[in-house]
């Protein structure tokens, strides 16, 4: 078992030291693993964008594809307010232009707002999780926000490069749980 703060300072480094031949068949198969996983029913599905400094997922694909193949679904992004912690959602057709923030997160200037009781699915950014769908994220609580105003049946899926650890131990009462988290070889379901 080790604390949270332990284990982001851990897994920033691991994905630090990917090559990007590594980075780019880790999102070839992450890519794969999505496209079997059942979008049943799901009509807004929220995505976050890649931060390429933290070497994060590519969602940009997996995005592309759904515009393509199920234009039944509406992908939703955010931007975020780093004075409160808090987000805005909106609708993204990949048509509306989008603007770096500082902090280097390509964000939607204005559109359609959607509300987090809107969603059917957010895709969560994250480090490492454990095996009971704790996730380790980067510490600044805007997901645990953001998902406790998501309806109860929101599913919440995290995308990694690794496998989980054991235990987080240092898990909160606030702290969001996954009902899943693909990798590049398996999706794991709590």
């Amino acid at each position: 078992m080790k604390l949270k703060k332990e284990l982001r300072k851990e897994y920033l480094s691991k994905r630090k030291v990917l090559s990007d031949q590594e980075i780019g068949q880790l999102n070839k198969n992450l890519f794969q693993e999505f496209k079997a996983y059942s979008l049943t029913g799901m009509r807004f599905i929220h995505f976050f964008l890649p931060i390429q400094k933290f070497r994060e997922p590519n969602t940009l694909p997996i995005i592309h594809w759904l515009l393509l193949n199920h234009p039944e679904i509406n992908i939703v992004i955010s931007k975020s307010n780093m004075e409160t912690n808090l987000m805005e959602h909106f609708l993204w057709n990949n048509q509306q232009e989008l603007i770096s923030s500082r902090w280097g997160i390509q964000e939607p200037h204005s559109g359609t707002k959607v509300l987090p009781q809107q969603l059917d699915a957010v895709i969560i950014p994250l480090l490492i999780f454990d095996r009971k769908g704790n996730r380790v994220g980067y510490g600044k609580g805007f997901y645990d926000r953001f998902l406790n105003d998501c309806r109860k049946d929101c599913k919440k899926i995290g995308l990694s490069f690794f496998h989980p650890v054991e235990q987080i131990e240092d898990v909160g009462l606030h702290d969001a749980k996954l009902d899943a988290c693909i990798t590049p070889t398996k999706t794991w379901h709590f």
